[in-house]
């Protein structure tokens, strides 16, 4: 049985079922929260329990200030996730939410913790890979949010068109888009775990090679999949993209069996 979760502001889990057999923790894009994950969790029920990273600055933690390095993430999310980390689990991340899943297993790692089972990353180029734009996160305001949405497409129109709901969205976005462009790999043995990765075949920002470099971080099984649609496929391919993770996930439990 999974131990239950203890009242955190860095968790949510719409579902919560320690009866499950394991446990898939997810990590957003930039600028994302924990409600992007909510959907996975009624038709993820039967396979694990989900639960959603919400990361400073969004949702009901919209007053605090947003970090801004992956170290000061990495070091809180481990924090939250190794009292949990005695039954099995999988990491999920999409985008920048993916580099978040990768390092944190490592800092589990390194603190001698056990570590997920598998690791599933979507809409990410490998860490390791060059990065082909140019930095965006010291941009004013008005042009930075114009050339995140023509390169990312991730603003939301009701937010693109309300000035006030953009001022609010802009922090945490503007720091998580600083916390991965200064983000710098370090040389560390591969993880030893099965690794998924994900893709949209008409993702401009993340190439197949980029996306397939993944499997040079990881000493298990590899395999990838891509789906219809740009850097958001996770979204606009739901159904299909929660079939392949529950398949994943199911493969992952009759290992740890």
């Amino acid at each position: 049985m999974l131990l239950p979760l203890a009242p955190s502001k860095w968790l949510s889990s719409p579902r919560p079922n320690s009866a499950a057999p394991l446990r898939l923790w997810c990590f957003p894009f930039a600028g994302g929260g924990a409600a992007t994950w909510h959907s996975w969790s009624a038709q993820l029920s039967a396979s694990a329990e989900v639960v959603a990273v919400r990361l400073p600055g969004r949702e009901n933690r919209l007053r605090e200030t947003p970090l801004s390095t992956v170290d000061q993430l990495v070091s809180a999310l481990a924090n939250e996730v190794a009292p949990y980390s005695a039954r099995p689990f999988v990491f999920c991340g999409h985008s920048f939410g993916a580099l978040l899943a990768f390092e944190v297993a490592r800092a589990l790692r390194a603190r001698g913790v056990p570590g997920p089972a598998g690791l599933i990353v979507s809409g990410a180029r490998a860490p390791g890979t060059p990065r082909r734009e140019p930095d965006l996160h010291r941009l004013p305001d008005d042009q930075f949010a114009a050339e995140v949405d023509q390169r990312y497409g991730g603003i939301p129109a009701v937010v693109r068109a309300n000035s006030e709901f953009l001022e609010l969205f802009l922090p945490a976005l503007r720091a998580d888009l600083t916390a991965y462009e200064t983000y710098r790999p370090t040389a560390e043995p591969k993880l030893e775990l099965p690794l998924l990765a994900l893709g949209g075949d008409d993702d401009r920002h993340v190439l197949p090679a980029e996306l397939l470099a993944w499997q040079s971080h990881a000493s298990g099984s590899f395999t990838s999949e891509f789906f219809p649609g740009g850097h958001f496929f996770l979204q606009t391919q739901a159904p299909n993209v929660i079939a392949r993770v529950a398949t994943f996930v199911r493969s992952i439990k009759s290992l740890s069996e």
